[in-house]
């Protein structure tokens, strides 16, 4: 087996001890700015923002959430900063790498570890003396070098992915408020037919005039859009457009949880079931898998059922506004809004347009304890409802973004499974790693 190293023997507590107000610049890192079990940071925040003493962090520092460690919080910082104190600021000591180190405790054999030997009840938190007990097979440098970047090869992977998904929805979305927002084809076509442009759209109108090239738009769109707007209750839109509530276009109902007493609703289950909590860990605006899933007999205790695929999916509470489409039939609690595009709208439409009015969506929510959007009142949100014509066109187009995100996020899928099922056979040693040199080249 050789050699055990300990993991108080390769890893050192930084304990830099910060009052906000006098780093009010830096970036702050909460619990709640890292994912569960992805090894990533969704946001960050302001330590302005913040109050109490928190600790200071430098970039490539690896952060590791102490609360709940099961929860598998674990992160290399990105920029310098600051973070609660119920995170963990660990560095390698010398003759460890610090990737290396970050992937020894992102591996599960060391969230379990950590977990059993938590102090507290309903807070659990893991203890710095306790994980420093953790032992592994000692590798040397430039073998930790090598792991290291296998491991982050994935990971910058998995990475670029997302942010590609991110850049495909914003192009649908862009084109989305093109059509139907702003409405540039019915402005251009308006100038060209010598029709009054409405106040609201005055200054594009003058900026398209000025530079033609701004707006210019194929005639085949062009052809699809009127060339005059009229007044409508949510101002001017397209003439010939309709305005309607939400629920008279299309199928919105809620969901429920089937009891978890009655195993027949849950052991053995095959059917997906979606929560809000399933929606908050999304990459992309696309379900393809849930955390949990419930028997046929489950799914009859849910008024809604199962849903079709293409769904649109709407979080109605804690919080409100989680979106995405679902790309497997499966069911909702009832935290969920779910949308079935039944009828001449395309779900792409739907979502996007629920995207953009989430504004007006939360001004809908009541509730004492937190806002929450009852079905009935999300049913009478008016919306504007083009012809099909135009929505066709935006669905075909839409469709070919959505594909791509839909390939990508399963590719990420594999990468993530390559890189978790990897990860603990080389930190232990278990699988070595031929030719370093090879594979690491000038970074040793």
């Amino acid at each position: 087996m050789g050699d055990e190293v300990a993991f108080r023997d390769v890893a050192q507590l930084v304990r830099d001890v910060v009052h906000p107000e006098d780093v009010k610049a830096l970036p702050y890192i909460g619990l709640e700015h890292i994912e569960q079990g992805t090894l990533r940071l969704s946001s960050w925040g302001r330590a302005s923002d913040v109050r109490s003493a928190k600790f200071r962090f430098r970039e490539g520092d690896i952060l590791f959430g102490k609360l709940r460690p099961y929860f598998r919080k674990v992160i290399r910082a990105p920029f310098d900063g600051v973070c609660s104190t119920d995170i963990w600021v660990v560095r390698a000591k010398k003759g460890f790498d610090q990737t290396y180190l970050h992937y020894w405790m992102a591996a599960f054999d060391f969230i379990d570890f950590a977990s059993t030997g938590s102090e507290g009840t309903r807070m659990p938190r893991a203890t710095w003396e306790h994980v420093g007990r953790f032992t592994r097979r000692y590798l040397p440098l430039p073998e930790q070098r090598a792991i290291a970047h296998i491991l982050g090869t994935l990971d910058d992977k998995i990475e670029l992915n997302r942010r590609m998904n991110e850049t495909l929805e914003a192009m649908a979305r862009a084109l989305f408020k093109s059509w139907f927002v702003d409405f540039d084809p019915v402005v251009v076509n308006a100038i060209k037919a010598g029709n009054p442009i409405p106040e609201k759209f005055a200054k594009r109108a003058a900026h398209y005039r000025q530079n033609p090239d701004a707006l210019r738009l194929p005639e085949h769109i062009l052809r699809l859009f009127p060339d005059r707007f009229v007044d409508s209750e949510l101002g001017p839109i397209p003439e010939g457009w309709e305005v309607k509530p939400i629920g008279g276009v299309v199928k919105c109902v809620g969901g429920g949880t089937p009891s978890t007493k009655k195993r027949e609703y849950w052991e053995g289950g095959t059917n997906p079931f979606l929560t809000p909590k399933d929606m908050a860990a999304l990459n992309a605006p696309i379900v393809l898998h849930t955390e949990r899933h419930i028997t046929d007999a489950g799914v009859e205790q849910i008024s809604s059922g199962k849903l079709p695929v293409g769904t649109v999916i709407l979080s109605s509470r804690a919080p409100i506004g989680y979106m995405a489409i679902s790309k497997v039939p499966l069911s909702i609690n009832q935290g969920i809004i779910a949308m079935v595009c039944e009828g001449a709208i395309p779900n792409y439409y739907i979502y996007f347009w629920a995207k953009v009015n989430m504004g007006v969506i939360k001004g809908k929510a009541g509730g004492t304890t937190f806002p929450e959007i009852s079905k009935k009142a999300f049913r009478t949100i008016p919306m504007i409802v083009p012809p099909s014509d135009p929505l066709k066109e935006f669905e075909r187009n839409a469709n070919s973004y959505f594909e791509l995100i839909a390939g990508t996020l399963e590719e990420a899928k594999i990468l993530t499974t390559i890189r978790d099922t990897l990860l603990p056979k080389l930190v232990s040693g278990e699988l070595r790693v031929p030719d370093v040199e090879k594979i690491v080249g000038d970074r040793l």
